[in-house]
């Protein structure tokens, strides 16, 4: 009975050996191709051509914006300007005809 188990537990050892080498070839194996490809995507030219035009895009379209923004800017500021021009315009004018004394405050 003794050397029954013994021989049980030397078969289950020695598939033991076996199965663990196998794995330790699948993972050697795995490894190296895993290297193998590493190196091959490293070496390779990656293609920023697409990535460079959407960037252009990006940008340009960007100062389109920012340029129209400018221009909408410049506009509003100027129609401020012209309101208020004529505005301070008769207000100096009643500014001296009171300090005058053509009129009374």
């Amino acid at each position: 009975m003794a050397s029954d188990i013994t021989g049980s537990v030397q078969a289950m050892e020695t598939e033991a050996a076996r199965v663990l080498d196998e794995a330790k070839a699948k993972a050697s194996d795995i490894l190296q191709k895993a290297r193998e490809e590493a190196r091959s995507m490293t070496s390779a030219d990656l293609p920023l051509d697409d990535a460079k035009a959407e960037a252009e895009r990006i940008v340009k379209d960007a100062k389109q914006t920012a340029d129209a923004d400018m221009k909408k800017a410049e506009k509003e500021a100027e129609d401020i300007r012209s309101k208020t021009a004529g505005k301070t315009d008769d207000y100096a004018k009643q500014i001296v005809t009171i300090v005058t004394g053509e009129k009374a405050a």
